[in-house]
């Protein structure tokens, strides 16, 4: 665990001294253990409440997070801009995680057994089960921000209530899964890929990940293997210098 000096709500370039000492540190494997241990016990306390509480509990969560979302990134641009360092331009939720913030919403929302629901509800299932999981282990938002700060705890938390949303819906059986549901919930990445790939392509930068995979083990090896071979499934430009490239959520 970094151990500096800093204020909880310091910005990045605020922060002097840390060059993420606190990813993949043993604070991060602690933190993940409370955080599964937390997530089993919740799901066996709520694992024989009723449908429509199931539904208001993804309203509300799904509202909340959009609003901490919102904040958030003002709060970004608003150091962007103030410290002269760029304009964080994550406002809208281009990135893979954020994705799930509206189908949570719609989750909640969605005429019960409705298509509208099963499709958001596949979508949090299998993409936000994925993404919690993967982001709770590859933590990025720590390169950037101590544990224990308001960035670090933000991107924290987050991707750790993207899995326990996720798993409630099939403890509590929500809906049961077809395979065309599953199938279904991948479409929404492909539709929002053909956009998001373009102004990558523009921008140069990273959102969804397909502009290099950046800051992402294994994947961003694999990523800068194939532009060196003269494939780009990924990437645009070779070993693309992104400035703006931060995504925490």
């Amino acid at each position: 665990m970094w151990t500096g000096s800093y204020n909880f709500f310091d910005y990045k370039y605020n922060i002097i001294g840390y060059n993420g000492e606190d990813y993949m540190s043993p604070v991060q494997y602690i933190m993940s253990g409370v955080a599964i241990v937390a997530i089993i016990v919740l799901l066996i306390l709520l694992r024989k409440v009723k449908r429509d509480n199931i539904k208001k509990i993804y309203l509300i969560t799904g509202i909340a997070l959009t609003t901490l979302y919102i904040i958030k990134t003002s709060w970004e641009s608003y150091w962007d801009i103030t410290t002269g360092r760029g304009f964080n331009l994550y406002i809208l939720p281009f990135d893979t995680c954020s994705l799930a913030m509206p189908a949570l919403i719609l989750v909640g929302a969605a005429k019960s057994e409705s298509k509208c629901e099963r499709f958001a509800a596949s979508f949090s299932a299998t993409i936000g089960f994925a993404g919690g999981v993967s982001n709770m282990i590859f933590l990025r938002g720590l390169n950037y921000y101590p544990m224990f700060s308001f960035g670090g705890l933000y991107s924290y938390f987050w991707h750790v209530i993207m899995i326990f949303m996720a798993l409630l819906i099939p403890v509590t059986r929500f809906i049961r899964f077809k395979w065309l549901d599953i199938l279904n919930s991948m479409v929404v990445l492909l539709i929002a890929a053909v956009p998001i790939t373009i102004f990558n392509y523009v921008k140069d930068y990273d959102f969804m990940l397909l502009n290099g995979a950046g800051g992402v083990p294994l994947i961003e090896g694999l990523a800068e293997g194939l532009i060196d071979a003269g494939l780009r499934p990924l990437a645009f430009y070779k070993k693309p210098q992104r400035k703006h490239c931060l995504i925490i959520g």
